[in-house]
């Protein structure tokens, strides 16, 4: 299924992985904002990465790239320094490579011959070395670095090396430490930059605001001052750099520009025109408390800083609660209606939603449950859908993911920004969302990766709940069925008196016990073989099996011996038993079988009492079945 490009909204795809919430959502909606200006959609491809995390649920990411319809976009834009593991990053590029033949820009990152929108923030790391020796009279200066294979990290650190060479100051064995571009190193940093007493640092830059915030406390921890023992410094202006104290020296980026700068560049090349300069932002050096500046100047008012720092920590403070009762609600669910509805009640506990959709990989199997795969299957089924406040009606649709009908979901009038996140546990695709947020303020963050997470699990719990149920259930039947007949053994025929006695007991209800053998059965085997044995029973089976009632069950219960049970109301045991003997007798005439099949019927009614005791029931029928089996003794085979 094609797309009518002279007649269609054009495509930008932008591949990000879920970051630090306030540059996630100021790049999200500043995009947005932008693309909306030109009459582009926009289609997020998210991935949920964890921070040097190589674990088989982490790597499952990876599929999003395969799963994207890179052939039908219109402009690529990656945010390549969200993707922290090198496998990602290098299976992004090589399926850009191999299957884009639109234009790819490369947002922060100047990455190998991609189009690129950056800033100079790395090479801000430069004016604050100079800062820092020349305002605040600093000669030992050290620097944290992030991971190793971390590429602003890197640029960072040899800005930081050729200045710290031209201004003629020392690095020092424990002035360079390498960090995780996150929160966790902040004790092992100090400890690292203070292990030689000799060389301790007045300064510490650090490669972003993370590492920074928690350098901070670590050093606050152990008694010391900031600033006047310690001076620290960051890149990347985030909300910690002004919502705690010390506010943290850093080097803003102005997010805004670069991504206005990046659609305009998006438009351009989608329409071929010349790109004739180099597409550099600039960034600013946020002079703060914690390197000794006031900085008043550049520090959002006190008043605006609070509310926007009471503002998010309401909306966090709320996700534990919701999400867990969101869990309670999936978890109380015993059918998939009832889990879609759940989710329908909860569409909006973490983002209010325009459009919500889900769906399925793999296919249904015979046993109840779903066979999902590695990747996203070329085919997915809508489970659900919901659009402007209402849930969409229920029907099944199923589309193809190796064309261009993912993208042809977002033809409209208006210019639209939307979602993709798989579902996925460790070793399988379950399949995947499509999320529309009411707001452009709005984007997908942790809290909605956990929201998607528990999605995740409870489809795949529900499918695997549905097929270890049909398991038990068949598990249940065959120790119920007889392996030979597939007639009830014993065990089934008493499961089924157990289940029906007490409403035969309530109506007065006259029940019917009938005990069959067949005759001759040892002397077929004698004669003929076990084969014919085995013959004869799964014959008389059929007969038998044929003649009973709806309402009643027919059990084998021996080698040769039969049981039947059945109310009379509709039906007496002498009328089955003359079309149990026909049946018989018509299947010996036509020479069905090299013996001849006959059974010894013998049959018991009562009415049903509370004193009534099956097994004299039994013991009835079966004296009445000797009896006609004497008869039929001297028969011939």
């Amino acid at each position: 299924m094609g797309v009518n490009i002279k007649n269609r909204k054009r495509n930008i795809g932008v591949f990000f992985n879920c970051s630090e919430e306030r540059f996630q959502k100021s790049f999200c909606h500043s995009l947005s904002t932008a693309a909306r200006k030109k009459d582009y959609n926009l289609i997020f491809f998210m991935t949920f990465e964890v921070i040097d995390d190589e674990s088989d649920f982490n790597r499952m990411n990876e599929k999003m790239i395969k799963f994207a319809p890179i052939e039908y976009l219109d402009a690529i834009i990656i945010a390549y320094d969200t993707f922290d593991r090198e496998s990602i990053r290098q299976k992004l590029e090589d399926e850009i490579r191999k299957r884009a033949s639109c234009p790819v820009i490369s947002f922060r990152e100047k990455y190998k011959d991609f189009y690129s929108i950056t800033s100079n923030a790395n090479d801000a790391i430069s004016n604050m070395v100079n800062h820092l020796a020349d305002y605040h009279h600093c000669n030992n200066i050290a620097f944290m670095a992030g991971y190793k294979y971390h590429y602003d990290s890197n640029e960072r650190l040899e800005i930081y090396k050729k200045a710290m060479r031209i201004r003629e100051l020392p690095i020092y064995d424990n002035y360079i430490f390498y960090g995780d571009m996150w929160r966790f190193k902040g004790e092992e940093a100090f400890r690292y930059f203070f292990s030689d007493p000799e060389h301790i640092p007045d300064a510490v830059i650090c490669a972003n605001d993370h590492m920074a915030r928690a350098l901070c406390n670590a050093a606050i921890e152990h008694g010391l001052d900031i600033p006047s023992d310690l001076i620290v410094t960051g890149v990347d202006d985030i909300a910690e750099a002004v919502e705690y104290h010390p506010t943290l020296t850093t080097v803003s980026v102005d997010i805004e520009n670069m991504t206005m700068r990046t659609i305009e560049l998006a438009d351009k090349l989608i329409h071929k025109q010349y790109i004739k300069s180099v597409n550099i932002v600039p960034a600013k050096i946020m002079y703060r408390e914690s390197c000794g500046c006031n900085g008043e100047e550049v520090v959002v008012p006190y008043q605006q800083q609070l509310n926007q720092y009471y503002e998010r920590m309401s909306h966090l403070l709320g996700q534990p609660h919701n999400q867990t009762m969101f869990q309670i609600g999936l978890d109380g669910c015993d059918t998939l209606e009832e889990l879609l509805g759940t989710i329908q009640k909860n569409i909006d506990v973490v983002m209010k939603h325009k459009a919500f959709f889900i769906f399925l990989s793999g296919r249904d199997n015979e046993n109840g449950g779903r066979d999902f795969k590695e990747d996203i299957t070329d085919e997915v089924e809508q489970i659900f859908g919901y659009r402007d406040g209402e849930r969409l009606p229920e029907y099944t649709r199923k589309i193809r993911t190796d064309t261009s009908q993912l993208l042809d979901e977002f033809e409209n009038d208006k210019p639209r920004t939307v979602y993709f996140s798989l579902l996925h546990d460790s070793t399988n695709c379950l399949g995947f969302v499509v999320s529309e947020f009411a707001s452009l303020n709005d984007t997908v963050d942790q809290y909605y990766f956990d929201y998607l997470l528990k999605i995740s699990l409870a489809l795949n719990k529900h499918y695997m709940a549905a097929e270890l149920k049909y398991l038990l259930e068949q598990s249940k039947q065959k120790s119920l069925t007889d392996f030979m007949t597939k007639l009830s053994n014993r065990r089934g025929f008493d499961q089924f008196v157990s289940q029906n006695i007490k409403e035969w007991i309530k109506a007065a209800e006259e029940i019917a016990f009938m005990t069959l053998d067949i005759d001759g059965l040892k002397k077929i085997n004698d004669e003929l073989g076990h084969e014919a044995g085995d013959l004869a029973i799964s014959a008389a089976a059929k007969i038998i099996r044929k003649r009973c009632p709806d309402n009643g069950l027919c059990a084998r219960i021996g080698g040769d011996e039969f049981l039947m049970i059945f109310p009379v109301k509709k039906t007496s045991p002498d009328e089955i038993a003359s079309k149990i003997e026909a049946g018989m007798k018509k299947r010996n005439i036509s020479g069905a079988f090299p013996f001849k099949l006959s059974v010894s019927i013998g049959w018991y009614k009562t009415i049903m009492e509370k004193g009534t005791r099956i097994e004299d029931c039994l013991a009835e029928s079966d004296q009445k079945m000797y009896e006609i089996k004497k008869i039929h003794h001297g028969d011939e085979f």
